[in-house]
């Protein structure tokens, strides 16, 4: 596990099991790193992507698009 992980992990465990139990969704980047441990110490969690990111990859995919698009022209 990385060092980060881990350290998320304790952070995370010292709000206590209860806590934990009662988070119903988490939002995180696409590229899974933490679905791992959320799945572990929060197993009722729903596992979300964040919105900035899915924006993001759409606006990349568009550009690509539009730029090849352009030189078709």
């Amino acid at each position: 596990m990385p060092a980060l992980q881990f350290e998320i992990e304790n952070i995370m465990k010292s709000w206590g099991e209860e806590v934990l139990k009662r988070i119903e969704e988490v939002s995180m980047d696409m590229t899974g790193n933490y679905k791992s441990l959320i799945d572990k110490i929060c197993p009722s969690a729903l596992v979300t992507v964040d919105r900035f990111h899915v924006t993001k990859i759409i606006h990349e995919e568009l550009n690509q698009a539009r730029i090849a698009e352009n030189k078709t022209v």
